[in-house]
């Protein structure tokens, strides 16, 4: 079902409902849910949606600044709005407690937690024959993978870069990804003369971001605003073995405090970046018990099949909870 920004989407009616008779239940993402939430009440369809975070923008995009007040307007206006339309939600997913009991918006809404999962076994079988390979971990080498925008906090990422340059701190951060704040983040690094100790790998397929995870010794994921409510890619990195430094927010911060599986830093604080990647890389031992934490917590509580079940129980109950006529799954 296409997804809009719209509150009241009356886009909704636009859409061709004949095809939601096929289905027994629809299951949306936000924030932008709302046009999939008309269209399911014209059909008397439950609704489940993923609440995976609340809008928060930069404020910067690219070399473009952001007005407070526009800011300001656009944060209220989807809270408002959205508060409005979950109450019609017939059950409401948050993939972490600590952000769900943060926001704004489920602020006195009806939800469950439900983190977001990865297909294990595909990373270890990745690791395993990349292993046999020959390919070994840089003792050296810091991996950061996303998008490249302002919300991620690269900024502060390569500004602490510098700070392990300057203080002698031998170190190779490997970036992975693309984004709008592509060529500004390349002339920071060019500015501060880290040409030779960061290196922007651009997008990569599948089995090069494996390769990427099994060779460095660290992730980080240094977001600095709550539009990153999990981070998925930290836990892909857990999947590999890869220990990880995260942003203190919330969402983001609970794999680690749950496992054990890395490290947690203040956003926006480039000092506190240099001084946890250079406590990491020199302590190796350290680094491959964390590793270790942070894979067996997601073998327990993020593999996909797990997850799945999880959600075939929401499923099935809400299904239950209606006519028997009214499903078609059996």
């Amino acid at each position: 079902v296409p997804s809009l920004w719209v509150p009241y989407a009356p886009y909704a009616a636009l859409f061709p409902t004949k095809k939601l008779w096929a289905f027994d239940i629809i299951h949306s993402h936000a924030p932008s849910f709302f046009f999939a939430n008309q269209a399911t009440r014209l059909r008397g369809i439950p609704h489940v949606l993923t609440y995976h975070n609340d809008v928060y923008l930069a404020d910067q995009f690219g070399f473009f600044k952001l007005p407070p007040p526009s800011k300001r307007m656009v944060e209220k206006y989807f809270h408002k709005s959205a508060q409005l339309s979950l109450r019609k939600i017939d059950a409401i997913v948050a993939t972490t407690r600590s952000y769900a009991e943060s926001s704004s918006v489920l602020k006195n809404q009806r939800y469950q937690v439900i983190p977001i999962g990865v297909h294990l076994g595909q990373f270890e079988k990745a690791f395993q024959r990349l292993h046999l390979e020959s390919v070994r971990r840089n003792p050296q080498e810091v991996l950061y993978v996303g998008r490249l925008v302002a919300s991620k906090g690269l900024v502060y990422l390569i500004q602490g870069a510098k700070i392990l340059k300057d203080r002698r701190v031998p170190f190779l951060l490997t970036i992975v990804g693309s984004g709008e704040d592509s060529l500004l983040l390349k002339l920071l690094v060019k500015n501060l003369d880290l040409e030779e100790q960061v290196r922007f790998m651009g997008p990569v397929d599948q089995e090069t971001l494996y390769r990427r995870y099994a060779e460095a010794s660290v992730f980080v994921l240094p977001s600095i605003v709550r539009l990153e409510a999990f981070g998925i890619v930290q836990l892909e990195a857990l999947a590999m073995g890869l220990p990880v430094v995260v942003s203190d927010l919330p969402g983001v911060n609970e794999l680690v405090q749950h496992s054990g599986g890395g490290w947690i830093v203040p956003p926006r604080d480039p000092e506190a970046l240099a001084q946890t990647l250079a406590y990491a890389l020199n302590h190796p031992e350290e680094r491959a018990q964390r590793a270790l934490q942070g894979k067996e917590y997601v073998r327990i509580h993020n593999d996909w099949r797990r997850i799945a079940q999880r959600f075939e129980d929401l499923y099935f109950g809400l299904l239950e909870a209606q006519s028997p006529a009214t499903s078609t799954l059996s």
